[in-house]
């Protein structure tokens, strides 16, 4: 029976009996590794050299409050910037502190002790719901890109661009880690089928050639952005990070825009059964109301707002 994998978290609390008793009640909950620091500087600089699933901090720190030390987390300047924080705080402290979190961030009550592991990894699981292929040739510089990615998503090595391009057909990963240099098909072939397949896929290259015209025609290609080997592992999970939140930002931005035509086309034909009705012409007035209800692409209301609606026009 394989191993169980390690919880790996940093424990940040003024009150360090308060911390280890926290990282004790942890331990025997489950497979986890603490470290525990008192105060901001020395947790950051833990921070900076360990690869951590998650940060559990309380509102006052030794030498700061959590807020400073969350915002220097998420720089990504000291690691990876988008790991969970978890802050402990007591119960009426949660309603007031609730507009300073993030969509990293979580308020959790410090007197609700029972099971705070399995919440934690809970959420960190769906953290990682977001996939990587790393496709790289050579077996350690692939092994040490999913050691740097693990905690944060889940990975699949390719060692080539064949076996790249059968992995991603069968998992859609959200992001591919491609490297030129591969050992069958070139990896500018590889970002073409894939873009063939998902115009929006997000692919990170990796390359040794610095020359600018290779990067410049592969980026109008449709690659997301370029990184120089060797690669800094340490910052490799925020490349990761911001690759797919501008992947998020243009999806985003396209369904705002799908949207905006749709509400264009339903007060379109809204006005024009207006002007119908008005003169008599019901028929004309019913076919523009047909074509507003799929031009809406939003389903029927519910039987209680259809008949509130319905007594809102009988009252007049």
């Amino acid at each position: 029976m394989p191993e169980q994998p390690h919880f790996d978290l940093l424990i940040v609390d003024a009150d360090i009996p308060h911390a280890t008793y926290c990282a004790g009640r942890l331990h025997r909950e489950g497979a986890v590794r603490t470290l525990v620091h008192g105060s901001a500087r020395d947790a950051l600089a833990a921070f900076a050299r360990t690869r951590l699933d998650a940060i559990v901090c309380t509102p006052r720190l030794a030498d700061t409050d959590c807020w400073r030390f969350i915002r220097m987390v998420r720089s990504g300047r000291f690691g990876y910037g988008a790991t969970p924080c978890f802050v402990l705080c007591h119960g009426e402290e949660i309603a007031a502190l609730l507009p300073m979190t993030d969509e990293y961030t979580m308020l959790l009550d410090a007197q609700d002790e029972s099971g705070l592991l399995s919440r934690l990894q809970a959420h960190c699981a769906g953290q990682r719901a977001q996939s990587v292929l790393v496709v790289e040739d050579e077996p350690h510089a692939a092994q040490a890109a999913a050691r740097a990615l693990e905690k944060f998503y889940t990975v699949d090595i390719a060692p080539d661009g064949a076996s790249a391009i059968s992995a991603w057909s069968q998992r859609r990963h959200a992001l591919v880690i491609l490297d030129l240099g591969l050992p069958d098909i070139p990896g500018a072939r590889v970002l073409e089928r894939l873009l063939a397949d998902r115009p929006d896929q997000s692919v990170i290259i990796l390359t040794a050639q610095d020359a600018p015209e290779a990067h410049q025609e592969l980026m109008l290609s449709g690659a997301t952005q370029f990184l120089s080997k060797p690669i800094d592992l340490h910052h490799l999970a925020d490349a990761c990070a911001r690759a797919l939140r501008e992947r998020a930002c243009l999806a985003n931005a396209e369904r705002s825009r799908v949207t905006a035509e749709a509400q264009r086309e339903l007060a379109g034909h809204v006005h024009a059964a207006s002007f119908r009705l008005q003169h008599g012409q019901t028929a004309s007035a019913s076919a523009h109301l047909r074509h507003a209800l799929a031009a809406s692409r939003s389903s029927a209301p519910s039987d209680d707002q259809w008949t509130e609606l319905m007594n809102e026009f009988d009252a007049r």
